[in-house]
């Protein structure tokens, strides 16, 4: 399978902005259990691939800093 370097750039980067956007609203709305949150928000059945790879990202960047 070939991957276009470019699409694969601009989708990963479509994903971190979406990623900080979604830390920025767990912050700003659970404070400090903002990483809990994002966990919890992980565990929903009605996310698509696309909802739980932001959410995972957001989880990550919550994790690290």
């Amino acid at each position: 399978m070939i991957i276009n370097p470019l699409r694969h750039f601009r989708r990963r980067k479509r994903l971190m902005a979406e990623a900080e956007e979604e830390v920025l609203y767990l912050r700003r709305r659970f404070g400090a259990e903002a990483h809990a949150a994002a966990l919890g928000k992980l565990s929903r059945s009605d996310l698509t691939r696309w909802g739980r790879q932001v959410i995972t990202e957001a989880a990550r960047r919550l994790k690290a800093g």
